[in-house]
């Protein structure tokens, strides 16, 4: 190989090594970037792990590869490059002669071979190529939480309107609501619990709760209805209770009034009530007078719906519907007392209606017609009375009785501008006590004594 091949040669080298050095970083610097936004993505919307998005690396063997071969077609030929050196070395020709011909003593006429300075400004390219390095690694290195795409979390409700929906079948086989109601209540519980998001959960627990007051607010309302029911029912139960057990002692006038009452109770309440109507016996013909048989059956009767209403209400109770005290005022109201009816008719037959009489004693009045007596007028006890009769000193105002008359001036009135702090009146002087009068429980003889004080001159 003769010198000319050889600096051929080494030149060739340097060049193609630069230019794949300069396509290797800027199609590595591609990829990074690529591999870096494919792996932050992947992180974020599939959750994979870091571990796993590695296998992109082989990425760079392919562009390493891409960079080498268009690198190697970027080349010069062999030929160009001797002719590039031959004009570069100013050999006139002779350096492309000897390619083809042996120049014998003209190659001493031939100067050195001399090749150009290789120069790449590189400087924008390695810090593109750092840059994307620095982002592989931060997008690898990035902890999850910080790549993870915020995705709305469901509020889980499930438990909350498992119990609405449950109020609401209850409300529904009770009849306290219509169908058409129920419907759209359950088409809004539906819908809250495909919309509840834990983004905004005031939203979802403000809906739930305003559902669960509506069905409270209906619930309650068929609740009282039922108390005030049941304690009409317990009315009527209780005076045919007690014309069962005691209508033989009672007298004609008071007997036929009760049975006429009994009979006004029943019909009312067989009125509103239907499931009464059905359980009750054919009456035709005893509206104000019932045998011993009819007075029992329209007891069972009434006690049977007094038992169903308890029951819708434990069925409420039970759903969270309503309170435990409403349950409890239910089972009150439904206690009878027949023999105390009895007795309380016999004693205020005469001064009330058998219709009043039922109702107050019902309704737990028990002591009878009259006014309640006064005790105001029995005096107070010194009982815990902490006032004591102290007399207090005149202070200052005994010294204006010893005070002489010096004279008279006419004279301008002089107004002070200064503030004066206030006095504390006919207290000012005093002798401390052991306490403050606004503390002291005054009792009625202790009058005197204070109005004497604030008559004092």
């Amino acid at each position: 190989m003769n010198i000319d091949n050889k600096t051929i040669r080494k030149f060739r080298i340097k060049m193609v090594t630069l230019l794949i050095l300069r396509k290797a970083l800027a199609f590595v610097t591609v990829w990074g970037l690529v591999w870096g936004t494919v792996v932050i993505v992947l992180r974020a919307t599939i959750g994979l792990p870091p571990l796993t998005l590695l296998t992109g690396s082989i990425g760079l063997v392919f562009a390493i590869g891409c960079a080498v071969v268009l690198a190697l077609r970027q080349m010069p030929t062999r030929t160009a490059l001797r002719a590039s050196l031959d004009q570069h070395s100013r050999a006139g020709g002779l350096m492309m002669a000897a390619e083809t011909v042996e120049l014998g003593n003209w190659r001493k006429r031939m100067p050195l071979i001399r090749t150009p300075r290789l120069r790449w400004h590189g400087g924008v390219s390695w810090a593109r190529f750092v840059g994307a390095v620095l982002f592989v690694c931060v997008s690898f290195l990035i902890p999850q939480r910080f790549v993870e795409i915020s995705k709305a979390q469901p509020l889980d409700i499930r438990e909350e309107v498992k119990q609405l929906a449950d109020g609401i079948d209850v409300l529904k086989e009770e009849e306290i609501i219509e169908l058409s109601e129920a419907e759209m209540l359950e088409e809004k519980l539906a819908q809250l619990q495909a919309d509840a998001s834990g983004e905004d959960p005031v939203k979802t627990w403000e809906t739930l709760d305003h559902l669960a007051g509506t069905l409270s607010q209906e619930s309650t309302n068929a609740a009282q209805e039922a108390l005030n029911e049941t304690e009409r029912l317990t009315e009527a139960e209780t005076l045919s209770e007690g014309l069962i057990n005691e209508g033989s002692e009672m007298g004609a006038a008071l007997l036929a009034e009760s049975m006429a009452a009994l009979s006004g109770l029943v019909q009312e309440a067989a009125q509103e009530n239907a499931l009464l109507a059905a359980q009750l016996p054919d009456l035709e013909g005893a509206e104000n007078s019932f045998t011993p048989e009819q007075l029992k059956e329209i007891s069972d009767a009434l006690r049977f719906t007094k038992g169903e209403i308890y029951d819708r209400l434990a069925e409420l109770y039970e759903a969270n519907l309503i309170d435990l005290e409403i349950l409890k005022a239910a089972e009150k109201l439904g206690v009878c007392d027949s023999e105390g009816l009895a007795a309380f008719l016999a004693e205020n037959a005469d001064s009330k209606a058998v219709v009043e009489c039922i109702g107050g004693w019902c309704r737990g009045i028990g002591r009878g017609p009259g006014d309640a007596p006064m005790t105001w007028s029995d005096g107070t006890t010194e009982e815990g009375a902490k006032f004591k009769t102290e007399a207090l000193p005149l202070s200052n105002i005994a010294s204006l009785e010893d005070s002489e008359l010096v004279g008279f001036s006419a004279a301008a009135p002089s107004v002070e501008t200064a503030s004066v702090p206030p006095e504390s009146g006919g207290l000012s002087g005093a002798t401390a006590g052991g306490g403050s009068s606004v503390f002291q429980t005054v009792l009625p003889r202790h009058k005197g004594a204070v109005k004497r004080y604030f008559e004092r001159p």
